[in-house]
């Protein structure tokens, strides 16, 4: 039974294109459901949520009051709540995206290369990944959006294509037809329905947020617990840029380091190297549990 309050009415709430709708108790409780949380947890988060919301706040603030209480109820299910968030973390510049994108198909067995210069007919081209599996090279665009609202569309699904075809009249007289080539359009986001449509026309592998089923951006991420190291709260600025640089993707690269080492490898203050530590021993501990 949908449990009635105050906010079962007309409570207005700010999108984050500043666009004002009706809170919904049912939407948001959907969404705890998406990241695993028990009906108990949801509904204690909810209504803790529903507590502190006042007329015209945004969605933004609702998602940071939710992910406090369930951080400090389930550090796993927090990390899945806030996976999106966490993704737009790895910004403000896409490159560190690229980096997280390839680490993940590497996972799955690709061969990974990035940042590559590939030579077209009409132009050269950089290639943010090149993803090898057999004989089949992916050439994939890593668009990356730090802005909630924003969805990948046409111009960028159209981009994709447009770029294979240049360089694929190349590549064929040069292999001599050895390799398959694909396009492949990885977001942090979710697409348009026209860049959808576009994309299965053209036979595009699209890789988004809730895109495709059984194989979306999260679904990849959870399926192998390759949770970003921007999961955990304490892992911004100087701390992300120099786990990145070190090749240290996922909160699962963090297994066993000490606040002693995040101090001498990475130069961190003592007390961010604490919390760092804590919070991801205490999640990577939680997560073992779940497996």
């Amino acid at each position: 039974m949908v449990k009635k309050n105050k906010y079962s009415g007309y409570f207005p709430i700010t999108k984050a294109s500043e666009e004002t709708q009706a809170y919904s108790s049912e939407k948001l409780m959907r969404s705890f459901k998406r990241a695993g949380a028990p009906n108990t947890l949801a509904e204690e988060v909810r209504d803790r949520v529903e507590k502190e919301l006042l007329p015209n706040m945004t969605t933004r603030d609702i998602f940071v009051r939710a992910s406090k209480h369930f951080l400090s109820e389930d550090p796993v299910i927090a990390a899945k709540y806030s996976l999106k968030h966490a993704i737009m973390e790895l910004g403000p510049a896409g490159f560190l995206f690229e980096r997280y994108v390839g680490a993940i198909l590497h996972e799955y067995g690709f061969k990974i290369k990035l940042n590559q210069i590939m030579r077209g007919k009409c132009t050269t081209h950089e290639i943010d990944v090149v993803a090898e599996k057999g004989n089949e090279h992916f050439l994939i665009e890593a668009k990356y959006h730090n802005e909630r609202g924003v969805k990948s569309d046409i111009k960028t699904i159209m981009y994709t294509y447009a770029r294979l075809l240049d360089i694929e009249e190349v590549q064929r007289k040069v292999e001599n037809g050895k390799f398959s080539h694909h396009a492949w359009l990885f977001t942090n986001t979710k697409l348009t329905s026209k860049a959808a449509v576009f994309g299965r026309c053209r036979n595009i592998r699209m890789t988004g947020w809730r895109y495709p089923h059984g194989e979306s951006l999260e679904e990849l991420i959870e399926g192998k617990g390759l949770y970003p190291v921007t999961i955990l709260p304490a892992v911004e600025g100087e701390a992300r840029e120099r786990f990145a640089l070190a090749k240290l993707f996922f909160v699962r690269d963090l297994r066993g380091f000490t606040k002693e080492r995040f101090q001498k490898d990475f130069d961190l203050a003592p007390k961010k190297a604490s919390v760092i530590a804590s919070q991801a021993e205490l999640f990577l501990d939680r997560l073992d549990k779940t497996k």
